[in-house]
């Protein structure tokens, strides 16, 4: 099977991509490296270096290669980052997703490719309903989730005008051997291993009280939903479908087992809660389950160790925007 991966070179690309030529496909990766190009290629990737805003470049690169699917990565990521820069958020994100659709239509794909597009639970904002259900009203809090809900609704119209056969999955926390700290726009899990395994003069910190809870979903559970939504037979109808593990940990929680793990103490400055941010988040998989199959590992001690020993013996450099 022939696959063409998005955001190839970033966290969650350069596992997906591991995995799927481990299992024996071929894959065309497209990244423009604005995460940095320190990670070093995976074997057997055919790789291009590109921004996926250029559609006419896509729409030749899909005429002449043909993917049985297409896994839709490529984003700036971060929360943080979106409210900082609403406009070097938004461009890529939303304009990377139109262009990637466009060019599928355009290089006559329709029937013959399937779109898997990587969304995210921030969709939902405050859910007041957990485990929160795809059904759930989506009240994005940031410009990054406003782009993701718009990259949702895009893919909908796309199935719904021309058939696509299209699926957007929201992950939930992804984390694991690989993510990386991103400075000042940093999600919390990899600038806490930062301080712990890279750099003890940076000053580590705690917005809000650390009650808030995430459900943090290991990169191994989101690699095996993106290779079984690509692979799947029946197609897909443009549904939504929630990628998390079905658990919520605190962020106390979380200091209390990095400590532990790393036989270090975390010293973290307090800071008020961050903008768009929102207290709770745990994901209702029952849809994925039955559609993907979906069983994701929950040991989520042995998957912080996992991720806190991958940082101790690679030291990793930060990600681009850092």
């Amino acid at each position: 099977m022939k696959l063409v991966v998005t955001g190839s070179n970033g966290f969650i690309g350069q596992n997906t991509c591991r995995r799927l030529i481990d299992l024996g496909h071929q894959v065309i990766g497209v990244d423009d490296l604005s995460e940095g190009s320190s990670r070093r290629p995976v074997d057997g990737v055919r790789y291009h270096v590109r921004c996926v805003t250029d559609t006419e470049w896509l729409r030749r690169l899909f005429r002449e290669t043909r993917p049985a699917a297409v896994i839709h990565l490529a984003a700036v990521p971060r929360v943080s980052y979106s409210v900082q820069e609403p406009l070097r958020s938004a461009t890529p994100n939303l304009t990377g997703t139109i262009s990637v659709l466009n060019a599928i239509l355009k290089s006559g794909l329709v029937g013959e490719s399937r779109l898997v597009f990587a969304s995210s639970s921030s969709v939902y904002g405050g859910a007041d309903t957990l485990p929160t259900p795809e059904t759930h009203p989506c009240h994005p809090q940031s410009p990054y989730a406003l782009t993701k809900l718009q990259g949702e609704q895009w893919c909908r119209m796309f199935h719904r005008l021309y058939g696509l056969d299209v699926v957007s999955l929201r992950y939930f926390n992804v984390f694991g051997p690989g993510t990386r700290f991103g400075g000042a726009y940093s999600t919390v899990l990899p600038a806490w291993l930062h301080y712990l395994y890279v750099d003890s003069s940076y000053q580590p910190y705690l917005e809000g009280d650390g009650t808030q809870t995430r459900d943090f979903c290991f990169i191994d559970n989101v690699v095996q939903a993106n290779v079984a939504a690509a692979e799947r037979t029946d197609g897909f109808s443009a549904e939504v479908l929630n990628i998390g593990q079905g658990q919520a940990h605190s962020l106390l929680e979380l200091h209390q087992a990095l400590e532990q793990i790393s036989g270090r103490k975390l010293p973290l400055e307090r800071r008020p809660p961050r903008t768009a941010d929102v207290a709770h988040t745990q994901a209702d998989i029952s849809q994925a389950r039955a559609e993907l199959d979906f069983n994701p590992t929950n040991d989520f001690h042995a998957e912080l160790t996992r991720t806190a020993v991958w940082y101790r013996e690679r030291r990793p450099a930060p990600a681009g925007n850092a």
